[in-house]
């Protein structure tokens, strides 16, 4: 389990690329963070300068903003933020999370900067798009599924029925109870 201190310092030097995101966080100062995905626990709480700091809650003392992801969720990370956050239990200041979110969105764009320090520009961006290209992966493996998936359903197994074969079927069910009408009409006259 990572620490809180090590989240936070990492956060910390990745915001100190994106002034705009510390300006955002700096409006939150003395607000905490607990982020719970088991086995990771991090508290953290917004600086003046706005970035982070581990967080120390006495006992009983609730965070501002708590996040709670079930392990069912480490999936959904790779689609995305709105994804793993759908599947997230909030509570606390939503606005807080947010603002929190928004600020962060600059990680990606800042870690390519940290880490051209220690192995160079080129190493540092052909990273970046690796992993890039990973996520891409993912994304269209993921599409690709759902869609394979529709498809067998659709056709092969035919557990799904068209908007043709629905529209057909509820013809049949119209005129079948047309003929029992008339059929019944018809018992009647004899």
């Amino acid at each position: 389990m990572l620490p809180s201190s090590l989240i936070a310092r990492a956060l910390s030097r990745l915001l100190a690329h994106d002034e705009g995101a510390r300006n955002t966080l700096k409006s939150h100062a003395g607000s905490t963070l607990a982020i719970r995905m088991p086995p990771l626990v991090a508290t953290l709480e917004i600086t003046e300068v706005g970035d982070f700091t581990a967080a120390n809650l006495d006992a009983g003392t609730e965070p501002t903003v708590a996040v709670e992801f079930p392990l069912t969720a480490l999936p959904l990370l790779a689609q995305g933020q709105d994804a793993a956050l759908r599947a997230a239990r909030i509570s606390g200041q939503a606005g807080l999370l947010r603002d929190v979110a928004n600020a962060l969105q600059g990680l990606p764009l800042a870690a390519e900067a940290e880490l051209e320090r220690y192995v160079g520009p080129i190493f540092a961006n052909e990273a970046v798009r690796l992993l890039a290209a990973l996520k891409s992966f993912g994304d269209n493996a993921r599409e690709g599924l759902h869609e394979a998936t529709a498809r067998y359903l659709k056709d092969e197994a035919k557990l799904v029925a068209t908007r043709e074969e629905v529209a057909r079927f509820a013809a049949d069910v119209q005129r079948l109870r047309l003929d029992l009408e008339r059929l019944k009409a018809r018992v009647a006259r004899l």
